[in-house]
């Protein structure tokens, strides 16, 4: 929301803009200014203060060149957007960094920075349902943003480079964004480098531009994509080339990076496609064109399901291959809506990893087996049960509870209306939501059509209630 802060910087340009109206209006040549502000927020539960309103983003194209010396960025990001309002400023979030100038449709635009908020007023007001582009021009150093559980997220520094970790809201590090989960749009990525590096990103690898010193590596995500998805990773890495079969190609390509510090991934790299595949079946076409993984030595204690190519701190098992792929259907094709929905990725990437080791192990068990541990270790008096997956509190969104007992009650839905209809509701979640955002609430109503039961108690037992459920 609007706060005092740093003087509106007012170029020259839009000064005499700003003139010439004035003295249209005197004179009685034009109509007062019309619009309002979009909103300075999202209403996303945990982060209401992120993401914004009276505009969606359609696309993202970045431009960023990294310079080793200071460890520095030189960016430029065009966002172009659809007015859902007649407005005369909106917002965008962009932690750190220097703007150096914003463009509304080519014309110079005012600007305000007050922290991570970047205020925008455009010449002239932005009619209801038009599209419009904002160019951003910024230099300086990407910060790491700390999330609520203290994490470290955004742009993380590496030996030799930096990677882009950025949920939940980490994507401002890097670039001018609507900060929300509920506003995906499509990307182009531009990086470069110098020579000896490589800069991973997400989507399809269009094209390398080499110079004498420097490398652009461009990328394109055609398929909508939440702004925490987005990455870049640079670093001196190895690039290995495969394909695999999916449903509209015999040769997806398989693109991965790997630092070789960490050894080569051969192991993980050859089970990508088997456990890819195995999803598909389980979940329905695999929602992108391209995929791999990129192993770099960034020691931030996690992995991250970063869309198409996941970002692993080490070669990874392949349960946790398994976790993050599983991602690409629960949370990156399908994402939440509103960050208080977290387990409907967590708890359904969790539950994915307990179907592959019933695949890899050929024991069908191996969910119910799990789902009674679960119970049995935390007794009824224990704290454990009272961290509820449905709504965890920023600061508890990646608990074990979220993961665990996320899954859990994906295992209580299938023994409730079975083994086939639970695998049609996955399914037609998938195709249902596809490349868009999603509730809880509408996981339940789609569950409740599918099997023709009335599931809320279920659902607050396992999701809401802060004890353990009984069986």
């Amino acid at each position: 929301m609007p706060r005092p802060g740093p003087l509106r910087v007012l170029t020259g340009a839009v000064v005499a803009a700003t003139l010439t109206w004035l003295g249209a209006w005197a004179a009685g040549a034009a109509e007062p200014p019309v619009g309002t502000p979009g909103d300075t927020g999202s209403g996303d539960s945990y982060y209401p203060a992120m993401g914004n309103g009276g505009y969606h983003v359609a696309h993202y194209d970045i431009d960023l060149t990294w310079r080793p010396l200071g460890r520095t960025v030189e960016a430029r990001t065009v966002l172009t957007s659809r007015a859902t309002k007649d407005l005369s400023s909106f917002n965008l979030e962009l932690d750190g960094m220097q703007v150096e100038s914003v463009h509304v449709d080519g014309a110079p635009a005012a600007y305000v920075r007050d922290g991570a908020e970047l205020s925008v007023t455009p010449a002239q007001p932005v009619p209801d349902g038009t599209s419009f582009a904002v160019r951003v021009r910024y230099v300086g150093t990407p910060p790491v943003v700390v999330a609520e559980d203290g994490s470290s997220t955004g742009w993380i520094p590496t030996a030799d480079g930096g990677t882009v970790l950025a949920e939940p809201t980490g994507a401002m590090a890097w670039f001018p964004v609507n900060n929300t989960p509920r506003d995906k749009a499509t990307f182009d990525i531009s990086v470069s480098v110098p020579n000896r590096l490589k800069a991973a990103s997400n989507g399809a690898l269009v094209r390398r531009d080499t110079g004498p010193k420097r490398t652009t590596w461009h990328w394109r995500e055609r398929w909508p994509m939440a702004a925490y998805l987005a990455t870049v990773s640079i670093g001196e890495y190895q690039m290995y080339r495969s394909s695999m079969a999916n449903e509209t190609s015999a040769g997806m390509p398989l693109l991965s990076f790997v630092d070789p510090r960490l050894g080569r991934a051969a192991t993980a790299r050859s089970q990508l496609p088997a456990v890819t595949s195995f999803l598909r079946r389980s979940f329905g076409p695999y929602p992108f064109d391209t995929s791999g993984m990129i192993v770099d030595n960034v020691r931030v204690g996690y992995a991250l399901e970063t869309q198409g190519r996941p970002v692993y701190p080490d070669a990874p098992p392949d349960w946790l291959i398994a976790h993050e792929m599983a991602h690409q259907w629960f949370g990156n094709s399908v994402t939440p809506r509103d960050w208080r929905d977290i387990w409907l990725n967590e708890g359904f990437a969790t539950y994915s990893e307990w179907l592959w080791e019933a695949e890899k192990t050929g024991r069908p068990g191996v969910a119910q087996r799990n789902f009674d541990y679960y119970y049995g270790a935390h007794g009824a008096a224990s704290p454990y049960w009272t961290l509820r997956p449905g709504d965890p509190g920023p600061e508890n969104m990646f608990a074990d509870q979220v993961y665990e007992r996320g899954a859990m009650t994906l295992h209580a839905l299938r023994t409730e209306v079975g083994t086939p209809a639970f695998f049609e509701i996955l399914r037609a979640w998938v195709a249902e939501n596809q490349h868009g955002s999603a509730s809880t609430a509408e996981f339940v109503e789609l569950a409740e059509r599918v099997s023709g039961r009335q599931l809320d108690a279920l659902f607050e037992a396992w999701l809401y209630t802060p004890s353990r459920p009984a069986l």
